[in-house]
């Protein structure tokens, strides 16, 4: 396969509108009203800390980095292997995330202690995160 081939097939607008879905969905999915509860109870951190945004400019430009590449991966491997289509795209992501990420989360956090409500959170979240580019890529395929 020739990656830089593949990266010059996909859709830049779908790799931008994946980037700000994957943001919007990070910032929904850590809310207080819907798992920031949970996670910041699995963290041992009050409301008021979670809250607190100061010293966080870096995670926040690093999580926007990191949906732009996390984008144009799945966008070049959908391309190299022809998968267009909200589901296709959709079911893609998820095995893709469900396989590299929450697997590998599971682990290093079962070893590290990390409370497993914790690591069903962050999972899960990577999960709906790339089955959400997935579904996005695929539109625009």
């Amino acid at each position: 396969m020739n990656w830089f081939a593949e990266i010059q097939n996909i859709n830049f607008i779908a790799v931008a509108v994946a980037t700000i879905a994957s943001y919007v969905l990070g910032f929904t999915w850590f809310h207080w009203a819907v798992f920031g509860k949970a996670w910041a109870n699995a963290l041992g951190i009050t409301k008021d800390e979670a809250d607190n945004t100061e010293g966080l400019g870096g995670a926040f430009i690093i999580s926007l980095v990191s949906g732009l590449l996390k984008a144009i991966s799945v966008a070049t491997l959908m391309a190299a292997i022809n998968i267009s289509g909200f589901l296709s795209g959709a079911f893609f992501g998820a095995i893709i995330s469900a396989v590299f990420i929450a697997t590998s989360l599971g682990y290093y956090n079962g070893f590290a202690r990390v409370p497993s409500k914790l690591t069903l959170i962050n999972s899960s979240h990577s999960v709906a995160e790339l089955a959400l580019m997935g579904a996005i890529i695929g539109i625009f395929a």
